[in-house]
């Protein structure tokens, strides 16, 4: 059956229209491998065709060669990346360019990345890493989308993978102390990693936010610590954590034993004559937590640990989100980070009560209280705490 305007070539369909002031017929190929869908998609391009006009059917680049012209791009200052993210997305995209590096940009399909995903999670990747690897392909597809070299997404409709995220362990202030003197016994660079250890611990700073500190950043007179000045924070903004006690004692000291030469609360050891701050203690750390047996922690459970103590210590979660970064007023704390350790809970559990005269008695003399009951004066259940809610963790004899 003929249908004006519709060639068949090689299996593959192809329709045949004019634009007006063009002397010859344009040959639009079709994505269609039956005659009753090329017939709907020739529909729907001449639809295109009178309000959008023709698609351009010139020839898009390699997946390949525009993944490498996206990540030089996005290296530069004017992107407006972060040089972790574009890191990142560089690791992802080399698994991406084995995969469908030789595809041209308009020709990758659904199929294709749910094939890779499939391929990755056989591979051991984590369902997390694969959802993670189809949100960068995304990010390079959306920005061909908006160069106009593509019409539409090809993962639309594509499922992630189901994540489960673990319990994280707590670590216990007792087990913190034996980190800490792990630390300082761990080579010559011992007291520098024991410093960076308590620093996470005191003011909840992520790994690379704390490794940024310039002495500048350290207030003493209003006792703030100025977190993300650099602009490169996670959510790209600057924070202010006041002290608690055992942050601003922390903070004196290391300011006494200051480095002379650098600016940076944490430099490098290499530095020579360029003052330049460390780049990672994850080698020194991971020696040290194998040394006191705690091979499960990582640097950010620290920062797990101080917003758990200061929600145990019962400062409003709001505050405590202002103080770690968090946008969301304290949400993600309630849901993820307010484990609290057993005897708190405990503690809790003996200051509800559900007789009237219990409650009766608690709410107009509590020094009477005693009486109903066990618990029925309990104090406001924190953890023993210094300062604005951070437990103490008593240090190394020096």
């Amino acid at each position: 059956m003929k249908v004006r305007g519709l060639w068949r070539r090689g299996g593959k369909w192809y329709m045949h229209t004019r634009v007006s002031g063009e002397k010859s017929a344009r040959r639009v190929p079709l994505a269609a491998t039956t005659l009753e869908v090329a017939k709907a998609e020739m529909a729907d391009v001449r639809k295109q065709k009178g309000g959008e006009g023709l698609p351009d059917t010139g020839l898009r680049p390699l997946f390949l060669d525009y993944a490498d012209g996206y990540l030089k791009f996005h290296t530069s200052a004017n992107s407006g990346k972060k040089p972790r993210t574009v890191a990142r997305e560089g690791h992802s995209l080399v698994h991406w360019k084995k995969s469908i590096g030789n595809v041209r940009l308009d020709k990758i399909t659904k199929p294709m990345i749910a094939g890779f995903v499939k391929g990755r999670l056989e591979a051991w990747a984590t369902p997390r890493t694969a959802n993670l690897d189809v949100i960068v392909l995304r990010n390079v597809l959306k920005q061909a989308q908006e160069e106009g070299l593509i019409r539409r997404l090809p993962m639309e409709g594509l499922k992630p993978r189901k994540v489960t995220t673990p319990v994280r362990q707590f670590l216990t202030p007792d087990q913190f102390q034996k980190l800490c003197e792990a630390a300082e016994n761990c080579g010559k660079n011992g007291r520098q990693l024991a410093d960076y250890v308590r620093l996470l611990a005191y003011s909840g700073a992520r790994r690379d936010e704390a490794l940024a500190l310039r002495w500048e950043h350290v207030d003493f007179q209003k006792r703030q610590l100025r977190i993300g000045a650099d602009g490169l924070s996670k959510n790209s903004t600057e924070r202010y954590v006041d002290f608690n006690a055992e942050l601003e004692t922390h903070l004196k000291e290391m300011e006494i034993q200051r480095v002379p030469d650098s600016d940076w609360l944490f430099p490098s050891p290499r530095r020579g004559e360029n003052d330049r701050a460390a780049k990672t203690l994850r080698e020194s750390f991971k020696l040290a937590r194998e040394n006191c047996e705690l091979g499960w922690v990582g640097f950010h459970d620290l920062r797990h640990f101080f917003i758990s103590l200061a929600v145990m210590a019962g400062i409003d979660t709001r505050t405590v989100a202002d103080w770690v970064g968090h946008k969301d007023g304290g949400v993600l704390i309630g849901k993820v980070y307010a484990h609290l350790l057993p005897d708190h809970r405990r503690q809790m559990a003996q200051k509800l009560a559900f007789t009237p005269k219990v409650i009766a008695a608690r709410q107009n003399h509590p020094e009477d209280a005693k009486k109903f009951g066990a618990g029925a004066n309990q104090s406001s259940g924190s953890t023993p705490a210094t300062g604005d809610g951070i437990e103490s963790a008593p240090r190394k004899a020096k």
